[in-house]
């Protein structure tokens, strides 16, 4: 069975088409994986006790500790957790477990 002329350019434009999805998709792929590793976290998480001052909140605190790899909002999420804070309330004196990341082994 003999292929018509526009059959064939329908088969080639096809074709082409495919491969610059494929090569579209690759690039892709290859471009999130690299973002990927850039936003990974330091080797380490560690734990470390800071007083609270005067005029200290919560936010201003997780600001101060939070990795540039993580939102704040998900860095106060977890200080409340393993401070056992209900509420972002915190009062000046008492003390405040944060969360610090680092690639040196301590």
């Amino acid at each position: 069975m003999k292929r018509t002329r526009a059959s064939r350019i329908r088969i080639r434009f096809f074709m082409a088409a495919a491969a610059v999805f494929a090569a579209s998709m690759i690039f892709f792929c290859v471009l999130v994986s690299a973002r990927g590793r850039s936003k990974s976290l330091p080797a380490y998480k560690y734990y470390t006790s800071v007083q609270i001052g005067q005029g200290d909140t919560l936010w201003g605190i997780a600001e101060e500790y939070c990795p540039r790899q993580l939102s704040v909002k998900s860095y106060v999420k977890e200080l409340k957790q393993i401070n056992r804070l209900k509420t972002d309330d915190i009062h000046a004196g008492n003390y405040l477990t944060v969360v610090y990341y680092s690639n040196e082994y301590k």
